[in-house]
């Protein structure tokens, strides 16, 4: 289903521009701001796979939600801001991403 698949650019779209937010933020440490900018161009890179239809795509944006999360468990942890969005936004691009592989018509030559 194609809505499913933009939702994922989308969703992904989202956790990029959240991740610029935190990288823009002089009130986390050095190393939070790097790795979200990391990780909003990593973002950006995987929704245009997506976007695209490019063979990489869905696993990109996959791989890219689920370092999402990851960040997200480990600010909650560090009592940052920003972890429970992280998670749920990440965890809704990994899913979107993985429904949108699995529901694509598949094709048959006659």
């Amino acid at each position: 289903m194609k809505i499913i698949h933009w939702a994922a650019i989308v969703v992904t779209a989202l956790f990029v521009l959240m991740n610029l937010g935190a990288a823009a933020d002089s009130d986390f440490s050095a190393a939070t701001r790097v790795a979200a900018l990391v990780l909003a161009v990593a973002g950006v890179a995987a929704a245009f796979g997506m976007a695209t239809n490019a063979s990489w795509g869905v696993a990109a944006t996959i791989v890219v939600g689920v370092i999402n999360v990851a960040g997200g468990v480990i600010a909650v942890a560090a009592d940052e801001d920003g972890g429970p969005i992280g998670i749920v936004v990440g965890g809704l691009a990994v899913l979107l991403a993985f429904l949108s592989r699995q529901l694509a018509p598949t094709r048959t030559h006659v």
